[in-house]
């Protein structure tokens, strides 16, 4: 009778196999990325399928999310479930190549620079709410994606320099023809293609010479997000300024001794009227956006989901081999319309 009785109790602790497991924890102060390690026995993909409303939610408390599994995932499986609504990258400023129909390289910015945190096409109308980077071959050395959430750039910000920036906004100019040319960065050889494109994206066109092609549009520098309704530091005024080409991007872009800096550094950003904005403020800009910067170490296999609007990624230098990968989803306009 005993014996039954207590064998209702089941296998004792020590003898049950243990669990399947997923756990959360923070790796620096601001909890950014918010880690999110897996058990190899947990299938992430489906785990994330069913968990997606609680994973929205720690995305935009937190900006950032890193899901890290001891057990190969694959990449398009576990960004499909997390969203249906792939975006695609044409007309964006980063030297990158498309791997299939929505998959890119990360920056193919020359591997000794280092490329200054901001958020993807916050130069232009619409822009992806999410980005997925996936870690194929790891860096041995540096290559870290630094993050930096921009509520709390915003916040940082000197009020006078937050006041203009919301006032004046900003006039971005993108040149193609040197280190990128229009034709790889529109993914077409059409001049009447690429202009229908920035027309119905508000930016003008300007043809230089033969092949050459400069273009316009101005934005806004703060934005709100449309889920949270928090307000954001939305711009790339600290990376398109010409003040930010300094001797080691010169010495990495440079192929003959009479470039000139337009060619090198065919980008630039105005105050929304055309008038220059002072060198200084973009130092300030830039050195809040550096002091609140942090950074992890990628392992093989790591997928980054970054919420765009909230958070600003940027790319460590690195030597040796490094192959991390993109996808983006869910544009700003289609939810707008929705």
């Amino acid at each position: 009778m005993a014996s039954s009785k207590f064998s209702r109790l089941g296998t004792p602790a020590s003898r049950r196999p243990a669990l399947a497991s997923v756990r959360e924890s923070t790796i620096n102060e601001q909890g950014l990325p918010l880690l999110i390690e897996s058990d190899d026995e947990v299938d992430l993909v489906a785990w994330v399928r069913t968990h997606g409303t609680e994973l929205r939610g720690k995305l935009h408390r937190y900006g950032a999310l890193l899901l890290r599994s001891p057990a190969p995932c694959d990449f398009a499986q576990l960004v499909d479930a997390f969203t249906d609504s792939p975006v695609d990258y044409r007309g964006g400023a980063a030297i990158r190549s498309r791997v299939n129909d929505d998959t890119y390289t990360a920056s193919e910015y020359p591997q000794e620079l280092d490329i200054r945190l901001h958020s993807e096409f916050c130069y232009s109308n619409d822009w992806p709410l999410l980005l997925f980077f996936h870690c194929d071959v790891a860096p041995q050395d540096r290559g870290q994606t630094p993050l930096v959430d921009n509520r709390r750039v915003l916040e940082q910000i000197p009020a006078d320099i937050r006041r203009q920036f919301a006032e004046r906004e900003l006039l971005y100019t993108r040149g193609y023809g040197y280190n990128r040319t229009w034709q790889r960065s529109y993914e077409t050889d059409s001049r009447e293609d690429v202009e229908d494109l920035c027309a119905r994206e508000g930016r003008t066109c300007e043809w230089i010479g033969d092949d050459q092609l400069r273009t316009h549009e101005r934005r806004p520098a703060l934005l709100r997000h449309p889920v949270t309704g928090e307000e954001v530091w939305f711009n790339y005024a600290h990376g398109f300024h010409i003040s930010r080409m300094d001797d080691g991007i010169r010495e990495a872009l440079s192929t003959s001794p009479d470039d000139t800096d337009e060619q090198l550094w065919p980008n630039n950003v105005y105050w929304g009227d055309g008038s220059d904005i002072d060198p200084e403020v973009i130092d300030v800009v830039n050195d809040v956006v550096e002091r609140n910067a942090v950074q992890f170490d990628w392992r093989r296999g790591d997928t980054l989901i970054v919420d765009n609007m909230l958070c600003g990624h940027g790319r460590r230098p690195y030597s040796g081999d490094r192959r991390i990968l993109l996808k983006m989803g869910e544009s700003f306009l289609a939810g707008q319309k929705g």
